[in-house]
């Protein structure tokens, strides 16, 4: 918008006065526009090895002013260099232009880097005793996490036999795996079982499952009670 400033001036000429009215210029309060390429919100996936996604590559953007036109090369951007796409977390960059009046714009985009089996993540408190002579020894809370560093791997903890003392998680990469299938753990390999299928070991003492996408699974625990039905 432009706001006309007005003037006046007087003279005294002889017997008579002259009064001058007029505008001397247009003031510039408009800001200009500043729009991102691919939104205020970005999603990423952490790499499927640890160190494999490289460095925050900015889709674009462009500012536009109403009196200088085109003034995209006048953006100042900050916060790139701290987006680390290796890392699960959420990363803010900021974008800020001023057109030649003084009139600034400033819009924040925000990256976020995520492991795409967070759904898994939580407690898993229940435990189901599969022998038919013992009862059930202890009913395990089972807590999933999911890593910081490498997509679709969780880490599982205490689970009884398993890791009783914490330090000797299992560790669990989902390339994928029917709804509803089955994943057992056997306590002495700690691979995942027949039910679904190992395309490899990731890393050593991980299992590997591969299928269509994940939306649910379950853990089954065994340990042994003396009896052929552990």
């Amino acid at each position: 918008m432009k706001k006309s400033i007005l003037y006046s001036a007087f003279a005294i000429l002889g017997f008579g006065a002259l009064v001058l009215t007029g505008c001397s210029k247009d003031e510039d309060t408009t800001a200009p526009s500043l729009s991102l390429t691919g939104g205020t919100s970005i999603t990423v996936s952490l790499p499927t090895t640890a160190g494999g996604a490289g460095t925050w590559s900015d889709p674009g953007f462009s500012a536009l002013d109403d009196e200088d036109g085109n003034i995209t090369s006048s953006v100042t951007v900050t916060g790139a260099s701290a987006v680390n796409l290796n890392r699960k977390g959420s990363y803010t960059v900021s974008y800020s232009v001023s057109d030649k009046a003084g009139n600034s714009t400033s819009v924040d985009r925000v990256i976020n880097v995520v492991n795409d089996a967070e759904v898994f993540a939580g407690s898993y408190a229940t435990c189901t005793d599969s022998s038919t002579t013992f009862a059930l020894v202890a009913n395990f809370a089972a807590s999933c996490s999911t890593s910081d560093t490498i997509n679709n791997l969780v880490k599982v903890v205490n689970f009884g036999a398993f890791d009783s003392t914490g330090t000797y998680p299992i560790y669990i990469k989902f390339d994928g795996v029917a709804a509803g299938s089955a994943i057992t753990l056997n306590t002495n390999n700690q691979f995942v079982g027949a039910v679904a299928q190992v395309t490899q070991i990731y890393p050593t003492g991980t299992g590997v499952v591969s299928g269509t996408a994940p939306t649910s699974f379950d853990i089954t625990y065994q340990w042994t009670d003396g009896t052929a039905t552990d």
